[in-house]
Formats: C-alpha cells, structure tokens, sequence
C-alpha cells in the first residue's frame, strides 16, 4: 500500500518554487535599488520573512509531512523530498503509533506518527495523503496503538532537526 497525495501536497512545491524564485530575482532589488537606501527596516524585514517562510515549508511541511510512504508485508519505505531521501524500517523495529489532530485554514486534520525507539520516524497525514483512511485502517491492525499526542508547534519545529 502506497501513500497517494492530495491536491494541498501539490501546491506546497509550487509555493516553494514560488518563493525561491521571489528570493532570487526579486530580493536582490532591495539592495540594489537606491530607492531602498533609506529604507532599512524594509532590507531587513522582507529578506528575513521571504527567506524564513521558504526555510520553513522546506524543512517542515515539504521534509516530516508532506512524504511517500509504501507499506510492503515485511518493511516500510518512507520517502521524503519526493524520493531524494529514502529510509526503510522492518515492521519489528516500529514499536506502535499515536495519533493527534492539527488546525489549519482548512479545517482539523487527524495526522498519525509511527515510533521506533520513542522518535518519530514516520507521519501519515490526511491533510496531505489523499488515502489516509485506508493507511489508518493499516496501521491500527498492524501496529500498537500508543495513545494520542497534543499537537505542539515546539515539537514540530524540533522535527525539523531530526
């Protein structure tokens, strides 16, 4: 069983894309253009937000939640950053799962995190997998079920150096 994206997953490149170009063609002007010279509260507010926002949806959502997961009777294959990073775990070594509810514009999303060795190694979420209904059906016959976890901003930016 393999993980199937979302029209949300599609867009987050897009914007990446969006913005890396923004930073590249665009933010150079701040401090080429005279018309900025004066202007030092808008040199460092706008490279600090552009540059920000890309580091963020990069390393956050493109890196912990927006990836492939394939299920195989034995192992799972979990890929992130659309397969550049590629990392496998036999079913023995993932020791349960805990669910966990996240809000947004969109509404609330239910997300599932699989442990092994008390870390997070993979995320399931159904705001970017447009299948999770049966990856949950999946997990919770496969694996022990651990409790729920309150989502917390702090733990989601420490994913990000994991």
């Amino acid at each position: 069983m393999k993980t199937r994206f979302t029209f949300k997953a599609f867009i987050l490149p897009i914007v990446l894309i969006a913005i890396l170009c923004a930073i590249i063609f665009i933010l150079p002007d701040f401090f080429i253009s005279p018309y900025y010279n004066d202007k030092i509260f808008v040199k460092i507010f706008v490279p600090t937000i552009m540059i920000s926002s890309f580091l963020l949806l990069l390393f956050l959502e493109f890196k912990t939640k927006c990836t492939i997961v394939i299920f195989n009777t034995k192992e799972i294959i979990v890929k992130q950053f659309f397969g550049l990073i590629i990392k496998k775990y036999s079913h023995s070594e993932i020791e349960g799962w805990k669910y966990s509810h996240q809000s947004d514009n969109g509404g609330t999303y239910e997300f599932i995190f699989l442990y092994n060795k008390k870390n997070k190694v993979i995320n399931v979420s159904q705001s970017y997998h447009r299948n999770y209904l049966k990856l949950k059906d999946y997990i919770q016959n496969n694996f022990n079920h651990l409790g729920y976890e309150k989502f917390s901003y702090i733990n989601e930016f420490k994913e990000i150096f994991k």
